[in-house]
Parts: structure tokens; C-alpha cells; sequence
């Protein structure tokens, strides 16, 4: 039982602190189309343009035309 549990504690804590040798932590934040930046969602005062890699999204400032 104490096996499990600091197997289950190494699995949660395994990707904060392996975060720099992440893949994803270098798409992130990086320029995209538009001169937008890749995120994990856009904020609301932002439009979604195009797809990073990762399933990131290219998100530029602005509100989308009506």
C-alpha cells in the first residue's frame, strides 16, 4: 500500500517538476500566424486564428468581426 502511494505521488508530481525538459513548454507562448502566441486557451479578450502544436491555440488581441 505504501508502494502505491508513492507511485501515485511520483505520477502527480512528475510533470511540474520535469516542466523545463517539457516539449510542450517550448511551443508555449511562442509567435504564431498573425503575430499571435500559442496558448493553451484563449483569453476572452482574445480570437482564436490558428492551431499550434499540442492542441495550443494561436490566440491574437482582439475581438472577432460580427
Amino acid at each position: 500500500m505504501k508502494l502505491l502511494f508513492v507511485m501515485l505521488a511520483l505520477l502527480f508530481f512528475w510533470d511540474p517538476a520535469l516542466a523545463g525538459l517539457n516539449p510542450l513548454a517550448t511551443e508555449i507562448h511562442k509567435k504564431c500566424y498573425r503575430n499571435g502566441i500559442c496558448r493553451l486557451e484563449c483569453y476572452t479578450s482574445e480570437m482564436l486564428v490558428d492551431y499550434c502544436g499540442f492542441q495550443l491555440e494561436c490566440c491574437v488581441k482582439g475581438n472577432p468581426d460580427p
